[in-house]
C-alpha cells in the first residue's frame, strides 16, 4: 500500500510539472514570446514596446549567445534561432527564425559580426595550392 501512495504522489508532481510547462509556453525564446506578443505571421509578432525594451525582457528571461544592436533593430542569436526585434510604428515587431534563416534575412546587420549562419567565421577559403580560393 505504502508503493501505491508513493507512486501516486510522483505520478501527480510529474503531471503538475507538465501542465505547469505547456500553459506557461515559456520553456524557450519561441514560446515566451508566443505567450507575451501577438501573432501576426508564422514567426511574426507584434509587441507594443520598442525594440530595446523587447529585447531586454527577452533577454532577462533567455540570455542569447549574442546579440547586435543596430540603427534597423536589435537581433539576439541564440544556439538554434535568431530572433530579430525590429522598429514598427510605437512599438515592434519580432521575427523568429532558425539560424540560416535569420542569418539570411538580416546578413546586411549581422553578418560582419556573425560571419555566417552556423557563426563560423568566413576567413577559412580551404587548403592546398589554388583549392578553395
Amino acid at each position: 500500500m505504502k508503493h501505491y501512495v508513493g507512486g501516486g504522489l510522483l505520478v501527480l508532481l510529474g503531471a503538475l510539472v507538465v501542465v505547469g510547462a505547456l500553459a506557461g509556453g515559456n520553456t524557450s525564446p519561441r514560446g515566451w514570446i508566443g505567450a507575451h506578443y501577438a501573432k501576426i505571421a508564422d514567426g511574426a509578432y507584434r509587441a507594443p514596446e520598442p525594440p530595446t525594451k523587447v529585447a531586454a525582457a527577452l533577454s532577462g528571461k533567455f540570455r542569447p549567445t549574442d546579440r547586435v544592436y543596430d540603427p534597423s533593430g536589435v537581433f539576439l542569436r541564440y544556439p538554434d534561432m535568431i530572433v530579430a526585434v525590429l522598429p514598427d510604428g510605437k512599438g515592434s515587431r519580432v521575427l523568429v527564425d532558425d539560424v540560416e534563416t535569420g542569418y539570411r534575412r538580416h546578413h546586411s546587420s549581422v553578418g560582419g559580426r556573425w560571419g555566417g549562419p552556423g557563426g563560423r567565421a568566413s576567413m577559412f577559403r580551404g587548403g592546398g595550392p589554388g583549392g578553395g580560393k
